[in-house]
C-alpha cells in the first residue's frame, strides 16, 4: 500500500508537469482550472485521475470525444515510477528532483525545441540547497551563456541543463553522460534518416542521466 502511494504522488506530480508544459510561459498554471482544450468544459474528479482516468476513457473527452494525447499519461507513469523507486530508496530526493527536471525540460525540448529558462532556473536554485557549485557546472553554465549568443550547433539550453546535472556528478560522471548521450542521439538520427531536422538533445541528456542512476545499482 504504501509503494502504490508513493507511485501515485509521483503520476500526480506528471500530470502537474504535463500542465506546465500546457500553459507554461503562456497562460497561467493556476487558473483555469484543468479544462478540455478543445470543448473548453472543465474536468471533474473522475477525469483527473493520473493514468486511470486517460485509460478508462480510451484517450478521448468524455464531453466532446476529441483524442487526448499518450504522452499525458506517459509522463504521470514514469513520473509514478520515479515515485515508485524514491519509496524503494532506488534514487534520493535529489535524484527525483533532477529526474522530474530532466522529464519536463526533455518535453518542452521535444515539442519546441527550447524551454522556459525560469523552469531551469527554478529547478537549478533548489538543487544546490543539495549540491555546491563545482568547476565543471560554472564551465557549462558559461558554455550555456556562450551558446545563447552565438549561433552553434548545440543549443544553450543543452549546456544549462548538463551544467544542472553536473552538480550531482563526478567529472568522470559527466564525461559517461555525454558519451551515452551522443550515442543515443547518433543512433536516433540515424534511424530516423532526416538529417536536416535539428535534434532536441535535452532528452538523450536524460535518457544519460538515468542510466548511469541505474548503472550505480548494477555496478
Amino acid at each position: 500500500m504504501k509503494l502504490f502511494l508513493f507511485f501515485i504522488l509521483g503520476a500526480s506530480l506528471g500530470s502537474f508537469l504535463g500542465l506546465v508544459l500546457d500553459r507554461f510561459p503562456e497562460r497561467s498554471i493556476v487558473s483555469p482550472r484543468s479544462h478540455c482544450y478543445n470543448c473548453h468544459r472543465y474536468l471533474a474528479v473522475q477525469d483527473l485521475i493520473p493514468i486511470f482516468s486517460q485509460v478508462l476513457n480510451k484517450s478521448h473527452c468524455r464531453f466532446c470525444g476529441c483524442t487526448i494525447p499518450l504522452r499525458y499519461a506517459l509522463t504521470e507513469f514514469f513520473c509514478g515510477l520515479i515515485g515508485l523507486g524514491f519509496g524503494l530508496h532506488l534514487v534520493t530526493l535529489s535524484q527525483v528532483w533532477l529526474l522530474l527536471m530532466g522529464i519536463l525540460l526533455s518535453l518542452y525540448d521535444l515539442k519546441e525545441q527550447t524551454y522556459p529558462f525560469i523552469v531551469w532556473l527554478g529547478f537549478t536554485v533548489l538543487l544546490l540547497l543539495f549540491y555546491p557549485v563545482n568547476l565543471i557546472s560554472i564551465i557549462l553554465f558559461l558554455f550555456g551563456i556562450f551558446a545563447a549568443l552565438k549561433n552553434i550547433n548545440i543549443g544553450s539550453g543543452d549546456f544549462l541543463y548538463l551544467a544542472t546535472l553536473s552538480l550531482s556528478l563526478s567529472f568522470q560522471e559527466v564525461v559517461w553522460l555525454i558519451q551515452i548521450a551522443s550515442i543515443a542521439g547518433i543512433a536516433y538520427c540515424l534511424l530516423r534518416k532526416k538529417q536536416k531536422e535539428r535534434l532536441p538533445f535535452v532528452p538523450f541528456l536524460f535518457l544519460a542521466y538515468s542510466s548511469l542512476i541505474l548503472l550505480r545499482h548494477i555496478i
